[in-house]
């Protein structure tokens, strides 16, 4: 007789990395799972959908299924039976695998609707199943796990690292840090945790931008760096570290397993502890550079500005040699002023001499901005689009590989600049992440920001440089624009639809309740 399967990991849509590279979530917990003899089965289900609707004439389905997923905008009844039918196909397949347990990783927000809609479906099939979510998706989010606990739609969540928590779920152990709604504590020793586990993954419906197959690496959890505007420091907030030898090793385990050559690290940042990093640039230059050229891998990651002192031209070279790819770097604003406020740690000359360093060796970059901080005036907007001007020599270089803009600065209730919104001066005027102004900047409101990132937008695309998700932000900041200089109330109730401005269009508002009998 078969034994029953402990867990099936499901991943949901809708996942869009910008990079194309697989979630790691899933694999991670296998990996902890199989090392403490607990039985698991990865199905992706994000990859499913890709297989069926990303090709050919199919191309319309995918749009409207992410439409559905993603923004949340309004759909037609005939898209809903799309996704009704897609999940009722999930739900299904689970309930066949009689798993005692169903843990659904909810990547992000845009996650949510399909964990809500698969649960509800697998235990109008079978309640026996237990169901836990986790992930980034609720980590943040203090009303979406706790609503489907109470609605008895899932039985557990967990907040913060799975990998110890869903073992002691397992074991019987509910009282266990991160466990529905109990404070996360922090795993310390990351170099004691096993290898993700990517077997049960269809690695080639995963290719970044580059066509590489492509899979994730975790070397650190937290950030050195305390930035206001950012909620790592909520989920992290302590910063630890695999040592280089640790990163290093699995990069060449998961090269000879899998034959993938390309890596994107989930890290906030991969220079956080100088040694580890050395120590891992060291090990991959040796073994990369001994590969033939068609083998050697690269990496993508998000990178910190440090000075000369801190990080010399020979840490360059190194990077180089042991694969480094696109580096993502939080510039966020022209001005050093800005910065400085952010608490970003790094000053004009240090991004000069990173630039020139990156240009040297040949490393690709990628900016990352915000629109809109709140000590942010015409004149520190002004140098923005100046250093985009200066910057034009490592553009005409492909040193500058893409600008991202994201929307403008959202006040996310997690962050220091909320949290001490009193200290800074600022109001939230109404229950919304970007109805925010600061009495110390007053003109700086939604529509002066909403106007500063639709100049810095066409400024930089008439000076060349590629914005990434260009014409889905212009649609988003377009119906922004619109609703401020058009609406005079916050929303407009349409039927079960509501129109939300922080999400930029109409909202199902629908009771999903109704679905549990079809």
């Amino acid at each position: 007789m078969t034994k029953q399967l402990d867990i099936i990991l499901a991943i949901v849509p809708r996942i869009m990395d910008d990079f194309g590279y697989t979630p790691a979530g899933a694999a991670l917990l296998k990996g902890n799972l199989e090392k403490n003899g607990f039985s698991s089965k990865i199905i992706d289900f994000n990859a499913e959908i890709d297989k069926k609707y990303n090709q050919g004439n199919s191309s319309s389905i995918i749009n409207r299924i992410n439409n559905y997923f993603l923004f949340n905008n309004f759909y037609h009844y005939d898209t809903w039976l799309i996704i009704s039918d897609l999940i009722d196909s999930w739900a299904k397949e689970i309930v066949r695998c009689n798993p005692k347990w169903l843990g659904i990783s909810v990547f992000s927000y845009n996650s949510q609707r399909a964990a809500r809609l698969l649960s509800m479906r697998v235990k109008f099939y079978n309640s026996k199943i237990k169901i836990v979510i986790g992930g980034s998706g609720i980590a943040t989010d203090f009303t979406f796990a706790e609503t489907l606990k109470e609605k008895k739609i899932v039985d557990h969540f967990i907040r913060g690292e799975g990998e110890i928590s869903l073992i002691e779920l397992l074991k019987g152990n509910a009282n266990y840090p991160g466990i529905d709604g109990r404070a996360p504590k922090q795993i310390v020793d990351l170099d004691n945790l096993p290898f993700p586990n990517y077997d049960d993954y269809e690695l080639k419906t995963y290719t970044n931008k580059k066509g590489l197959e492509a899979l994730p690496i975790t070397g650190s959890r937290g950030c050195v760096r305390k930035c206001t505007f950012c909620d790592v420091q909520h989920s992290w907030p302590n910063y630890y570290y695999r040592s280089g030898e640790s990163i290093a090793q699995e990069i060449i385990h998961q090269c000879e397993r899998h034959g993938v050559n390309a890596f994107r690290f989930t890290d906030s940042l991969i220079n956080g502890s100088m040694k580890a990093f050395r120590d891992m640039c060291v090990k991959l230059s040796q073994y990369r550079m001994a590969l033939p050229k068609e083998k050697r891998f690269i990496w993508d990651t998000h990178f910190i500005v440090r000075s000369e002192k801190q990080m010399p031209p020979s840490d360059f070279d190194l990077m180089r040699d042991a694969g480094a790819g696109t580096m993502l770097i939080g510039v966020e604003s022209g001005s050093e002023a800005v910065r400085n406020h952010m608490k970003k740690g790094f000053t004009q000359a240090d991004l000069d001499y990173t630039m020139a360093q990156f240009q040297r060796c040949g490393i690709k970059c990628r900016f990352l901005m915000i629109v809109g901080y709140p000590t942010e005036t015409l004149e520190d907007f002004n140098t923005t689009l100046k250093m985009f001007e200066d910057y034009k020599i490592y553009l005409n270089s492909d040193t500058i590989e893409e600008v991202n803009l994201g929307l403008t600065l959202n006040l996310l209730p997690t962050t220091p600049l909320y949290k001490d919104r009193e200290q800074y001066n600022i109001i939230q005027q109404k229950n919304h992440i970007n109805e925010w102004i600061c009495r110390d900047n007053p003109t700086l409101n939604y529509r002066e920001r909403i106007r500063r990132r639709i100049i810095l937008q066409s400024h930089l695309e008439n000076l060349g440089y590629k914005i990434f998700e260009a014409k889905n932000y212009a649609k988003q900041l377009l119906t922004a624009w619109i609703e401020m200089n058009n609406l005079n109330i916050d929303y407009q109730v349409i039927d079960n639809w509501k129109y939300d401005r922080e999400k930029g269009g109409l909202v199902d508002n629908t009771n999903y309740d109704i679905y549990r009998k079809y």
